[in-house]
């Protein structure tokens, strides 16, 4: 994949987490990420027929009312499954050893370490966190679309230091889905992210030889 597919493919993917709602479903059936397709998932190692639950011509009038249920349950009905998409609650709350608060190395919490970070970069970069994200910036969604604009504006070194900073949570996210039974759409789409992170991760691996955390 050249970076501008790169580019293209996280911003569609973000697209897929994000909370269903308008034309969202009638978007996904696009013909640039229908000519990304096949190919490159099976070069990712995993199965093409993942894509088929977004090209499979169902009715974005009848996909819609059952993603707007699942994205509920899944990661927002306090009765539901509550699955994060926020890279804080699966990590420590901070790394500073020097900090004497009790729940300094408490998981899932908000606005850790990796929050503030994805908050400064933002900053300096003249970006402005969007106001639905300002008490989680390292939302997934927010995080695919910053791995986005790097793929079109920053060099691999920085590229493959975002994704082992910021994206190697991503497999205990796969895992919480798994034990979820969720709905295709969903499960596909982590699926999808996942084997598009390895593959880069690999890929960066083979170019420094560095070590590969997300696994």
């Amino acid at each position: 994949m050249t970076n501008a597919e790169k580019e293209y493919f996280c911003a569609w993917a973000a697209s897929l987490l994000a909370a269903p709602e308008g034309t969202m479903t009638a978007e996904l059936d696009q013909e640039a990420m229908r000519s990304l397709g096949e190919e490159n998932v099976r070069q990712w190692g995993g199965d093409p027929r993942l894509l088929s639950e977004f090209f499979a011509g169902k009715k974005p009038e009848d996909l819609l009312p059952a993603l707007q249920r699942e994205y509920a349950r899944l990661f927002t009905d306090g009765h539901g499954e509550k699955i994060s998409l926020v890279e804080s609650t699966y990590k420590p709350w901070t790394q500073d050893s020097g900090c004497a608060l009790a729940f300094a190395g408490t998981k899932g919490l908000l606005m850790g370490d990796c929050a503030l970070h994805m908050r400064q970069m933002f900053r300096e970069l003249s970006l402005e966190v969007p106001e639905k994200f300002r008490s989680t910036p390292d939302h997934l969604v927010l995080e695919l679309e910053f791995l986005s604009f790097l793929y079109h504006s920053a060099g691999p070194e920085q590229i493959q230091r975002f994704i082992e900073d910021h994206l190697n949570w991503i497999p205990n996210l796969r895992d919480q889905m798994g034990r979820a039974h969720p709905h295709p759409f969903y499960r596909n789409a982590i699926e999808l992210i996942y084997l598009f992170l390895l593959h880069e991760k690999k890929e960066g691996k083979a170019k420094d030889h560095g070590p590969q955390n997300l696994h």
